[in-house]
């Protein structure tokens, strides 16, 4: 099982190809995670098949017309969030002032 793949962890989808369920013209799921969008897990679910993740983003049971399911999404589509430090030693070098050195024309 992935280590960073708990309730409350933030990632990213990684991989959008999931499947539905089609019955005269109505769709589970309705709502499934789309490409870079940031989710936060609220549960993660372990059987014979793999190991799936359910989103606070995103309702387990979902319905469309006579259609209901709960859907939950492998989570090899996703990646943990990583959040970079806050370094803005890149901006105070674009504000210094660069040397005037005189090129010769």
């Amino acid at each position: 099982m992935s280590n960073w793949a708990v309730p409350g962890a933030q990632c990213v989808c990684i991989k959008d190809e999931f499947g539905h369920v089609e019955f005269m013209g109505y769709i589970v799921p309705v709502r499934v995670p789309m490409m870079g969008e940031i989710l936060t897990v609220s549960a993660v679910i372990a059987d014979e098949r793999g190991v799936f993740l359910s989103f606070e983003e995103i309702p387990v049971r979902q319905c469309d017309g006579p259609l209901s399911a709960e859907a939950r999404y492998a989570v090899e589509c996703f990646r943990p969030l990583t959040k970079r430090k806050t370094d803005i030693s890149i901006f105070k070098r674009m504000l210094t002032p660069a040397p005037k050195d005189v090129v010769p024309a």
